[in-house]
């Protein structure tokens, strides 16, 4: 099977390059090892699925949290030193707002 990136196709292709003959049906499992071996199918991966399984590479690689940032702000909580800066919270909130928009 050959897989090619495209130049300005989207979406995937299985085109065989071979044109389907209703008097020529022949099942997976009765063609001969030659007619087996003859056909070939091409699969096309588009821009955007190269950069998600780029993306997925990357997420995979990434710790799934900081055990010890958990473990510092627990103790902040228990001993009451933990503060939140709700401005900064705002600001974001805000800012993810408008990047939605």
């Amino acid at each position: 099977m050959e897989i090619r990136h495209p130049t300005s196709n989207t979406g995937l292709s299985t085109n065989t390059g071979k044109k389907a003959d209703a008097g020529q049906s022949v099942a997976p499992e009765k063609a001969s090892p030659q007619q087996q071996a003859s056909e070939s199918s091409t699969v096309t991966v588009t821009d955007s699925a190269l950069k998600l399984l780029e993306i997925e590479k990357t997420l995979a690689e990434m710790p799934g949290f900081d055990a010890e940032k958990v473990e510092s702000i627990k103790q902040a909580l228990s001993d009451g030193s933990y503060t939140i800066n709700t401005d900064s919270i705002a600001e974001n909130l805000i800012k993810f707002e408008q990047d939605l928009a």
